[in-house]
């Protein structure tokens, strides 16, 4: 009986084998032209990822470069700036803008020297009438007329 367990133990042993070897030649063996497909793919799949993310981030960022000239033109606008000079309003005080200085100082410094594109700079002060004349009488008249030669 001993030698009948050991025959079965035996046969118990190469079945296992057996089934391990079974197992190992179920395993797939792939070809190099399986990994160079494979690899392939994965990277298509990722360069496809890749460009979907440049797509998205060029488009957030020109979101942002809109939002930020929407931004500088009211704030451009509260300050008095015209609508026909604000392109060049917002051009120079961008050439100002460095690491210290964001848009709204450059264009506040911009516009501090610069006033006629504020419109508050300059004032247009009237000493005639406004009937259009001069403001001044016939006798002012004839005495300069005559102080310069001039008959009349």
């Amino acid at each position: 009986m001993e030698n009948n367990q050991n025959t079965t133990t035996t046969t118990q042993q190469e079945g296992t084998q057996q089934a391990d070897q079974g197992q190992q030649q179920t395993e797939k063996l792939f070809t190099q032209a399986d990994v160079d497909r494979i690899v392939g793919n994965r990277l298509a799949r990722m360069k496809q990822d890749l460009e979907t993310s440049d797509t998205y981030r060029r488009e957030r960022d020109e979101a942002r470069r809109e939002l930020e000239n929407y931004k500088n033109s009211a704030f451009l606008k509260e300050k008095g700036v015209k609508a026909d000079d604000m392109d060049y309003v917002s051009f120079k005080a961008s050439q100002l803008i460095d690491d210290k200085t964001d848009f709204r100082q450059a264009a506040e410094k911009f516009l501090k020297d610069n006033p006629r594109f504020t419109g508050v700079g300059y004032r247009v002060v009237s000493t005639g009438k406004a009937d259009g004349g001069s403001g001044n009488s016939g006798a002012e008249d004839a005495a300069i007329r005559k102080a310069m030669g001039l008959k009349g």
